[in-house]
């Protein structure tokens, strides 16, 4: 059974547990607990998928298997994809096992560009509104809202390659329209694979420079787990 695509998934906080049980006064619970999730697609058999994902600032990697197909025509082997599902009995998030799929909604996918922060003198004029960044296995994901224009602008992570002998290199969100704009703010999920950075002998983790207008912030910092299949 193909998984139907959300195309309006539900953007509240992450890992929000829904729709907590419409409970009768005498009968069952009516309604399962649903959890939204950012997973990685690994598998599409002929008998349903498989994903990966880490519980944040875990270590980790959890399986979870569902009946139901993602259609790879949307979304490809090794994408990441947000899935709404709910745990079988007794509802437990985090554990690996079977699952049963809702629906899934695609994200935005990159992976980790590199380039010296020089190329881009500019690069924090155009802010985001930044809501949450965790990390999930070697993927940043990133929660954010941003300035909607229908021309084409610069979305992507870097890493300052003049700093990728250093323990933590030094990586930037870079966020560029095409030229400024006064407009209203969609919310965009990105997930982007910082799994390159394991390939730096000397790698313990990286720092995220941006320009945030929500909390202000310059740069958050995130270990790269040892992770545990």
């Amino acid at each position: 059974m193909k998984l139907r695509l959300l195309r309006h998934i539900i953007s509240a906080t992450l890992l929000l547990t829904m729709l907590a049980g419409c409970r009768d006064t005498d009968g069952p619970e009516s309604v399962a607990p649903a959890v939204y999730d950012i997973v990685c697609l690994r598998q599409v058999y002929d008998s349903g998928s498989t994903f990966t994902l880490t519980k944040p600032e875990g270590d980790n990697v959890i399986t979870y298997t569902c009946p139901q197909l993602i259609d790879t025509t949307i979304v490809r082997v090794g994408d990441r994809l947000m899935l709404s599902y709910t745990p079988e009995p007794p509802y437990e998030p985090y554990r690996s096992g079977r699952v049963t799929a809702h629906g899934y909604s695609t994200v935005y996918n990159d992976p980790l560009r590199g380039a010296t922060i020089d190329s881009f003198p500019d690069w924090r004029r155009d802010p985001v509104y930044l809501l949450s960044a965790w990390m999930s296995e070697d993927f940043l994901n990133l929660r954010a809202r941003l300035t909607f224009d229908d021309r084409p602008r610069r979305l992507f992570v870097m890493v300052d390659t003049l700093t990728i002998d250093r323990p933590y290199p030094a990586c930037y969100l870079i966020h560029q329209l095409d030229t400024p704009v006064d407009n209203f703010e969609r919310a965009y999920y990105l997930s982007i694979d910082m799994s390159a950075l394991r390939r730096l002998p000397d790698c313990r983790g990286f720092r995220l420079f941006l320009r945030d207008s929500n909390l202000m912030l310059d740069s958050l910092t995130f270990d790269l787990k040892n992770l545990k299949y």
